[in-house]
């Protein structure tokens, strides 16, 4: 049953706004008999310029009330006091005393709906802004304001004109002042309305024991991707499932599903919204599966494309439907291209280096990127458990790899890299090798990589729209690599597991949209880690 706590605060965010409406009415050109209406709100006419800045407040707070900033209840609050101040002491009307009253009872009936509280380092923010614009206010005030001129004698000492009246040379000052104090006001309200800043990736002893999670039996194939080292995390109460995220304007975004044992992950599911709820934020899941989208509810969610799976008991390379692949082995046996697979711990500094030179290679140069479905940290012994498929040359040196990571008994296709001049066939080849690897260690299901909007690319009978899609995803693929991706992945003859975006409200896509674009395109940069700072994971396999 949903907490009381927990309902919109829409009609008061509504109200605020129409009050803010109301007070700009005396900056605007609006008709005149809108004054009248206006003093509802303000109680006595206000200068043009005090209404624009207290109206774009006002917005500021509504947007706040909508976001259940308390914060924003403390602004109403201080502005409904001030005016029943102004009542009592004879300065405003006594015919607005009902009005306050009432909406400060609503206030204080609506208090503990307001659940995300103003992060001490917002508040030392907004000091320190208001301390330093106050300053310069007044030093510019005691340098600037008893600067006068003489326009005709420029006597500086008299300070008269041709007249004889003084002329105030510093007469921009209160104007300047002014604007000044007004962005600065907004400034101030706007940070404390800001949610909470994102928080530090998980410690050390976070990461020990969601890697303790991800080692469990019936992990999600996504599970090993929420030990990338820049991710947070929330626990469910029991500590039995967890939820690696990331916070990016705004929007807490969620990598999969959670992992640990699946009687916690809807706790897990819970606190994660209650840790949202408190801070601010917008939650998000990228990845999420069909089984546990019910634990998401009330939040939406659409399909945006599947996991592609392959079972290794199912697996063959027998029939006309995997020719492709059998060829694109033999040529690879042909040329000479050996292959072996081995645990990253195990690789040696000289076969370390050749491979992350693979990899630069096979990138151009640029750095590695991904969220969701991709670990960080290279090859660089951060995650020393994972597996690594090697393909070698005909000389010895490697021209390909591609790193695997385990979670339970299934295990995900994490990085593949090919040397530009490697010969093809050498992906095919590595990807059927770790398929029969896991076939022989009991290892299943093997995840290969994602088909972003594999319905609408496997579609043959397209509607407008989706036609107008599919084209906009073949033009684009030579950067994105969507469709030919969905190509390869599709010789395997995999299964497929449909994965989910799940959201707050349709009004977060635009800010989703780039919260997602920026993680998964973000920059990955690789931290070298000490040979003594290794640790052997709770779960691994030895050389085959």
């Amino acid at each position: 049953m949903p907490d009381p706590a927990d309902r919109p605060l829409r009609p008061l965010a509504a109200a605020t706004a129409s009050v803010a409406a109301l007070v700009a009415v005396p900056a605007t050109s609006a008709p005149r008999w809108l004054d009248r209406l206006s003093l509802l709100a303000t109680g006595r006419p206000l200068a043009p310029a005090h209404a624009a800045v207290l109206a774009l407040v006002l917005a500021l707070v509504a947007r706040g009330v909508l976001l259940r900033r308390r914060a924003a209840w403390y602004a109403l609050l201080a502005l409904v006091t001030t005016g029943l101040l102004a009542v009592l002491t004879g300065e405003d009307a006594a015919w607005r005393l009902p009005l306050l009253v009432a909406a400060g009872a609503a206030l204080w009936t609506l208090r503990d709906r307001f659940t995300v509280r103003p992060h001490p380092e917002r508040v030392r923010a907004a000091v320190r802004t208001g301390a330093s614009l106050t300053l310069a206010a007044t030093a510019a005030t005691v340098l600037l304001g008893g600067v006068s001129i003489r326009s005709a004698g420029r006597d500086v000492a008299t300070g008269l004109g041709a007249t004889g009246a003084p002329i105030d040379g510093a007469s921009w000052l209160p104007g300047v002042l002014g604007v000044t104090g007004a962005v600065g006001l907004l400034v101030l309200v706007g940070m404390l309305l800001a949610p909470v800043p994102a928080p530090p990736p998980g410690d050390e002893s976070e990461r020990a024991l969601v890697a303790g999670l991800v080692a469990r039996s019936g992990s999600d194939t996504l599970a090993p991707f929420a030990l990338r080292r820049d991710k947070a995390y929330v626990f469910s109460p029991d500590g039995r499932a967890a939820i690696g995220y990331r916070v990016m304007f705004g929007m807490a975004v969620a990598g999969g599903d959670p992992v640990g044992d699946p009687g916690s992950r809807e706790a897990a599911v819970r606190a994660f919204l209650a840790l949202c709820r408190r801070t601010g934020w917008r939650p998000a899941v990228l990845g999420a599966g069909t089984a546990l989208l019910p634990a998401w509810a009330p939040l939406r969610s659409f399909g945006y494309g599947d996991e592609v799976v392959v079972r290794p008991s199912e697996f063959t390379l027998s029939g006309r439907s995997m020719r492709n692949v059998r060829q694109a082995v033999a040529r690879t046996v042909n040329a000479g291209v050996t292959s072996e697979i081995v645990a990253e711990r195990d690789l040696s500094p000289d076969l370390r280096a050749a491979l992350l030179d693979v990899a630069s290679r096979s990138l151009g140069g640029a750095a590695e990127r991904g969220f969701s479905m991709n670990l960080d940290e290279l090859l660089t012994g951060h995650h020393p458990g994972a597996l690594v498929a090697i393909a070698y040359g005909p000389d010895g040196t490697p021209i390909a790899f591609q790193r695997y990571v385990i979670s339970g008994r299934s295990i995900s296709l994490d990085a593949m890299r090919r040397a530009p001049d490697g010969p093809n066939g050498v992906n095919e080849r590595l990807i059927v090798e770790t398929i029969e690897y896991a076939s022989a260690h009991d290892l299943s299901p093997v995840s290969l990589n994602f088909a972003a909007f594999r319905a609408l690319l496997d579609s043959r009978d397209r509607s407008v729209p989706e036609r107008l899609g599919y084209q906009a995803l073949h033009l684009l693929d030579p950067l994105i690599a969507v469709e030919s991706l969905y190509l390869f992945d599709k010789k395997f003859r995999p299964a497929y597991e449909p994965r989910s975006i799940v959201f707050r409200s349709w009004l977060d896509i635009g800010r989703l949209a780039a919260a997602l674009l920026t993680l998964e395109f973000a920059r990955s940069r690789p931290t070298p880690v000490p040979e003594s700072a290794t640790t052997e994971p709770a779960h691994h396999l030895g050389r085959p």
